[in-house]
């Protein structure tokens, strides 16, 4: 075990400051932008989202099986995160910075779009997978592990908030003369992020753990890497509830810029609301912690759905503007248990699996782990999409009242189903701080 002092906590913390820039961004305002500002559809926009999704969540194995076979001075994980950090920012301007010379709504902006987004999934994974891979390297402590999650989770939503703040105002002032005010945006957040992410690459320090195959491990079946997935149930049912719980409040989640402008009436709340709302995330982050710590991680999931449910459902409730930010407030408290919850215990299931097959294959489950994740997010483009076509959304209009009730009955019952749905999954894993100790003390003694 190796005891994380607070500067490696903080450290390794912005580094997810730094990426939640990005991710943030992919989230909340790709979409938007390239319906908005580049001119495509509703349903292009989603598709190209998907497309782009299905791209990264093939990336993100490969870089897995990539990091794990790096050896350097170091280290396994760092050299990527450090070496990565500007091409991730160039990829991330260029992605909001089409030629003046596009036609909007034409095939060839359908084209850049999809290319320049592609790229910066690509751009992002390559620093991405390694950085996810630091919480199992850096200690074997279960609840060290919720306790650095908790850190990460908490610089992760300042990074949100930065970013829904900072984006949409900065691309309202740079876009004052009538031009495209994001490409100036995007890059002074991606000079934001690559301060962030060389920070917490020199803070950061793995743990020296020799890769081994334990011979009792290995009797117990095939060691190949599939053969280990099959065989480890905790991270196939934290991908099955993963996959539900995104699909469901995907609709919500990536539609909110047009539940701000069109149903509440204003579109600069994106800029002043969700930064606020995404503040109640960053609150609700310790005591999501002391929950994982005082119970177990599972219960902490079931919680965090109840929480997140109850605000989606509200939705299809109440109108107005104070109303529906307590409502999407709740949401947002609720998906930050799910993020605690998910990568503090990624790395359990990392030793589990070793324990079951004999193999230690940490930046590979989590890219695997992330390739669920991004398709997932990839569909729920789709889902959100197909949602706004089926209601009937017309971009840059007046929105009929029956769209703007339907768009909310959907918000609210499509992600508490995901939720659900989700809470059942994960009701039965078995791993908490008993279970894991005795899986760590069976590895010290190959058995």
């Amino acid at each position: 075990m190796r005891a994380l002092g607070l500067g490696g906590k903080i450290g390794y913390g912005i580094g997810d400051f730094g990426l939640n820039l990005y991710w943030q961004s992919i989230l909340v305002f790709i979409v938007f932008f390239h319906v908005d500002v580049l001119g495509l559809s509703a349903w292009t926009a989603g598709v190209c989202f998907f497309i782009a999704g299905l791209w990264d969540a093939a990336m993100d194995p490969l870089m897995g099986a990539l990091s794990d076979k790096t050896r350097s001075r170091w280290g396994q994980y760092r050299p990527f995160i450090l070496l990565g950090a500007v091409p991730l920012a160039g990829a991330f301007t260029l992605c909001f910075s089409p030629p003046s010379w596009l036609v909007p709504g034409s095939a060839a902006m359908v084209a850049f779009a999809l290319a320049s987004h592609m790229l910066l999934r690509t751009t992002y994974s390559v620093v991405g997978i390694p950085y996810s891979s630091l919480t199992a390297a850096m200690t074997s402590d279960t609840e060290a592990r919720a306790s650095l999650t908790g850190w990460r989770m908490l610089f992760a939503f300042m990074g949100c908030t930065a970013v829904t703040a900072l984006l949409p105002l900065l691309a309202a002032w740079f876009g004052q003369d009538g031009g495209n005010g994001y490409g100036p945006a995007a890059a002074i957040i991606g000079t934001m992020s690559v301060v962030a992410l060389l920070i917490c690459g020199l803070s950061v320090r793995e743990q020296a753990r020799p890769a081994v195959v334990l011979p009792a491990a290995a009797e117990r079946g095939g060691n190949g890497f599939w053969a280990a997935i099959g065989r480890n149930g905790p991270l196939l049912r934290l991908m099955a509830a993963t996959l539900v719980m995104q699909l469901g409040l995907g609709v919500l989640l990536r539609n909110l810029p047009y539940l701000m402008k069109y149903d509440l009436g204003d579109a600069a709340l994106s800029g002043t609301a969700l930064p606020w709302l995404t503040l109640l995330g960053v609150a609700s982050v310790p005591v999501w912690v002391t929950v994982a710590k005082r119970w177990n991680k599972r219960i902490l999931w079931q919680w965090g759905s109840a929480v997140a449910a109850l605000g989606a459902l509200g939705l299809m409730l109440e109108r107005g503007l104070w109303p529906t930010l307590i409502c999407i407030g709740l949401v947002f408290i609720g998906h930050t248990a799910h993020g605690v919850a998910t990568w503090s215990m990624l790395p359990d299931t990392v030793d589990y699996g070793q324990w079951r097959s004999g193999r230690r294959d940490e930046a590979k489950i989590y890219g695997i782990a992330s390739c669920v994740l991004k398709l997932s997010l990839g569909a729920s483009g789709i889902v959100a999409g197909w949602a706004l076509d089926l209601v009937g959304f017309v971009p840059n209009a007046e929105q009929a009242p029956q769209t703007l009730e339907q768009f909310r009955l959907l918000a609210g019952l499509l992600p508490a189903a995901g939720l659900a749905a989700s809470a059942a999954l994960i009701w039965r894993y078995p791993l908490d701080a008993q279970s894991h100790r005795q899986i760590l003390g069976r590895l010290a003694a190959g058995a």
